[in-house]
């Protein structure tokens, strides 16, 4: 049987990139739209976990952006930030950059550091993201950062950190467990004298509970009690509403999606947050 070619995304190119701030090795992924880009560049949105998110977010742009009229998605460019691992979701790895500090109310994970963000975030803000627009038609004012559960947490404390770092913030079920109060007291200080920011939130219905798919499914109590912990609904909705009176409600924007759980969020999430970066992109 002859060997069939592998399948590679169009427009996409991969790099591995050392970062100075900390010293690790990343997975930088790079698509561009087709055609000429405008006169200050592409939009771009840089998405967190590239290996498990590069190709969904190159797709729904190629997909989206052929009826802007219909889908709300206009053409960017994406880049995807990925640790350099063969897992999906490099969990060691993950909980070392998306963290400022340990978990405020569970035990510290066993395997590897915690803490990185601020050394992760200068990585993004002032090397990758400088470096890109040097030799890429990439327009730095209109730039969207994506995560996705604990890379959701890291864009919230991120955009605590450095509003300006970014126009257009989105963090879909964000683990706002992790260290809820600190996370609150930084936004609350850092967001009302923010000018320029735009945040979308989401979060699945079934992140409160337990979806009926899982239920006959061992461990199925110990879920449960997890879940009622981290509370990720109502931690999610208290924040949004914080979120609207800080930065005004044509800024904040908050979705809870109906019949979705922590994993098949994601999906609706990134459909909607190139809706809302567009919207956000063209307001300027």
């Amino acid at each position: 049987m002859t060997a069939w070619p592998p399948v590679e995304l169009p427009a996409s190119q991969l790099r591995r990139v050392r970062a100075a701030a900390n010293g690790a090795d990343y997975r930088v992924s790079v698509w561009l739209p087709e055609g000429p880009p405008p006169a200050a560049g592409f939009p771009a949105i840089f998405v967190l976990d590239a290996s498990a998110l590069f190709a969904t977010f190159v797709e729904a742009i190629r997909r989206g952006s052929r009826r802007v009229d219909a889908t709300g998605v206009a053409p960017m460019a994406v880049i995807g930030i990925g640790h350099d691992a063969d897992e999906l979701f490099a969990n060691r790895l993950r909980r070392r950059d998306y963290t400022w500090g340990p978990p405020a109310h569970e035990a510290q994970p066993d395997a590897g550091p915690v803490g990185g963000g601020t050394a992760f975030l200068s990585f993004l803000a002032d090397e990758l993201a400088p470096a890109l627009r040097q030799e890429l038609p990439l327009d730095g004012t209109r730039q969207t950062l994506f995560g996705h559960s604990l890379a959701g947490q890291f864009v919230l404390q991120a955009l605590a950190a450095r509003p300006d770092a970014f126009r257009t913030w989105a963090a879909i079920s964000p683990s706002i467990w992790w260290d809820a109060a600190d996370l609150k007291a930084r936004l609350a200080a850092t967001l009302p004298q923010a000018k320029a920011p735009s945040v979308f939130m989401g979060v699945g219905e079934w992140e409160g509970a337990v979806p009926p798919w899982q239920r006959t499914h061992p461990g199925h109590d110990l879920l449960v009690a997890r879940r009622a912990q981290r509370d990720m609904v109502g931690h999610a909705q208290a924040l949004a509403q914080d979120m609207a009176a800080w930065l005004g409600p044509d800024r904040a924007a908050f979705r809870i999606f109906e019949d979705e759980d922590h994993a098949s969020v994601v999906m609706v999430g990134c459909q909607r947050t190139l809706r809302f970066a567009t919207a956000r992109n063209q307001a300027m």
